[in-house]
């Protein structure tokens, strides 16, 4: 992190938190092509220059949605790393921190506006590796602890399915549920008992 954006970080202090909130609400009801800081800037009583501040555009405001979301999901996964249960309870609980919540789940909502974008910002495709590489480490060390075989392998098909699962979550496709996708994780993961 850069001299200034640790300054504008500690600026911000906990007014972060409740922009925050208030863009992943507005992402949620307009999605990304409709938020705009001005509208944001309404929403919380400040100017969008004030906002342009701190987070620079909109890439730089989902970039920092992106990192707020997944920080509390990296707890998540650290707790369940910690229990002293067995590595394939782990796994599921994986799975079920790593699914929507419920369809619009603002946290997906995030990465299906970042994906298209990382292609062009350099800085949201460095994101999106940190975090699915994170993913990536924590789900491969379950699958090791499951002795299987080709981890990197297995990990990225994993990984894979349970993004595609998690938009049908995300948008309400009917049929698809947590229960279904767990399910869908044993048979690719050929577990059997």
């Amino acid at each position: 992190m850069s001299t200034t954006e640790f300054r504008r970080n500690r600026r911000l202090g906990d007014a972060r938190e409740r922009i925050l909130t208030e863009a992943q609400a507005l992402l949620s009801e307009r999605g990304l092509a409709d938020l705009s800081l001005s509208e944001l800037g309404r929403r919380l009583d400040t100017s969008a220059g004030h906002l342009s501040y701190y987070f620079g555009n909109k890439d730089g405001l989902l970039l920092e949605l992106l990192r707020w979301c997944e920080g509390a999901e990296a707890e998540k996964r650290a707790e369940i790393l910690a229990t002293d249960i067995p590595s394939l309870d782990k796994l599921e609980q994986m799975c079920a921190v790593y699914l929507p919540r419920h369809t619009g789940d603002p946290r997906w909502l995030v990465w299906a506006e970042l994906w298209p974008r990382a292609g062009r910002e350099p800085a949201l495709k460095a994101a999106q590796a940190e975090y699915d590489g994170a993913w990536a480490d924590d789900v491969s060390s379950l699958l090791e602890a499951l002795d299987f075989e080709d981890v990197p392998h297995l990990t990225r098909g994993l990984l894979a399915l349970l993004d595609g699962l998690s938009i049908a979550l995300l948008i309400g496709e009917e049929g698809i549920s947590p229960e279904h996708v767990w399910a869908q994780v044993r048979r690719y993961l050929q577990i059997t008992d």
